[in-house]
């Protein structure tokens, strides 16, 4: 397969050492070479020094897993320069500043917790008794980390310093499930469903035990849930994207919606990553020229 100039298309994977050998990353980069597709793996690294780019790199598109900075860096700078990228470096800003995700999802209507932020997480104690438990977490949190559970407003002396992070806290109110967390994964327009156990465990309050979870189980999906990944998607502008539910006696409640999620359970997903990316470098390499034929209407109009 060939980009509009007639060359191999060129996917740049941005992805850090701890998801190279997620599986979907796995079968997508053998679906991409099975279409002939050239890939340039970059894996950042902090004793690496990197040039601010400055003029469009080779690749047809630009593909980023993981939360490393300068490799969001260097998927931002691609974008700036045309290059396209999955996700874009906005939408996966939007997602991982849970602030800014929760205020979208609101605005389209999507079923959310009751949320605050503080800088100072001795403020949650003001709040009424009549709001907890509360979960606490880093706002830019990543995963499960530094989740906390407060029962009560004395409770905020349990919570752990945020380290090596930009000291800001989220705390949602506590939903009863049935201990399973239910996972929508989509790409593009495809969307499934996977019930998995919870990772997290509050014995009581303070800090969060959180274990490995490997059962994963895919699940039908109803046309509710389908609309919520969907909306989700597409409010924050997600090409790849995961929705973390909570299904409780009040129906399904949206924690949080993620980028390029694992794809666990999802049979075909690294396929289907693949085929989704190729379809955006061609809608691009369409755009492009339509904008060029456009431009040449306009220069080339008869006097």
């Amino acid at each position: 397969m060939s980009d509009n100039g007639g060359a191999p298309i060129t996917v740049a994977l941005v992805a850090e050492e701890r998801h190279i050998s997620n599986q979907a990353l796995v079968d997508a980069q053998a679906a991409w070479l099975a279409h002939g597709c050239r890939i340039e793996l970059v894996v950042p690294e902090e004793a690496r020094l990197y040039d601010v780019p400055v003029e469009v790199p080779p690749w047809s598109v630009m593909v980023s897993r993981g939360r490393h900075l300068a490799g969001l860096g260097l998927l931002a700078a691609a974008s700036a320069l045309g290059v396209p990228t999955v996700n874009d470096p906005k939408a996966i800003e939007l997602v991982r500043n849970k602030i800014g995700m929760q205020a979208v999802l609101a605005h389209h209507d999507i079923p959310l917790p009751r949320t605050w932020f503080a800088g100072d997480p001795a403020v949650f104690g003001q709040l009424s008794q009549d709001f907890f438990p509360l979960v606490v977490k880093p706002y830019d949190g990543d995963g499960s980390r530094g989740l906390a559970l407060l029962n009560e407003p004395g409770d905020v002396k349990l919570l752990p310093p945020i380290t090596g992070r930009r000291s800001l806290y989220l705390a949602q109110e506590y939903l009863e499930t049935d201990g399973y967390d239910l996972k929508l994964y989509g790409i593009g327009s495809k969307v499934w469903a996977v019930r998995k156990p919870s990772p997290v465990n509050f014995s009581g309050p303070g800090p969060a035990e959180v274990t490995a979870v490997v059962d994963a189980e895919l699940v039908d999906i109803d046309r509710q849930l389908a609309d919520i990944a969907l909306t989700c998607g597409r409010a924050c502008q997600l090409e790849l994207f995961g929705v973390d539910v909570a299904m409780t006696p009040n129906g399904p409640v949206v924690i949080e919606v993620n980028d390029f999620p694992t794809y666990s359970a999802v049979p075909g997903a690294g396929m289907a990553i693949a085929e989704h990316v190729l379809t955006l470098v061609e809608m691009h390499a369409v755009a492009q020229d339509a904008g060029r034929e456009h431009y040449r209407s306009i220069v080339r109009r008869p006097q």
